[in-house]
């Protein structure tokens, strides 16, 4: 039976830290967004850090809070392949602490 799910290579959730181990790969990455510069995106990590996110033509972050995949660039760039909106109001504090725990120990609970 066809899920539409391809598990072969999940994308992993990541902070500022653990972006830096994908770098060429594709990640998911919550930020929220601070400052929209040209045709890059300045945001703040859920471990406090500064990335810049390369959007898509078309793409519209209309919320503070927005998920990214795409590829890592390099260690403080993705390049979005799609996003989803996550409001005004997100607890980054918790999503560091899924993004740790899907990449350590227990990461085979992440898929």
């Amino acid at each position: 039976m066809e899920t539409g799910m391809d598990c072969a290579e999940p994308t992993p959730r990541v902070n500022y830290e653990l972006m830096q181990r994908y770098v060429g790969r594709k990640v998911r990455l919550v930020c929220k967004v601070e400052e929209f510069s040209g045709d890059t995106i300045k945001g703040t990590t859920c471990d406090g850090q500064t990335v810049f996110i390369r959007p898509k033509q078309g793409s519209n972050y209309d919320t503070a809070f927005v998920e990214i995949e795409g590829v890592v660039e390099n260690g403080t760039t993705v390049q979005e392949e799609a996003y989803t909106t996550f409001g005004d109001s997100f607890d980054m504090n918790n999503y560091n602490e899924l993004c740790k725990l899907g990449n350590g120990p227990v990461q085979d609970l992440f898929l």
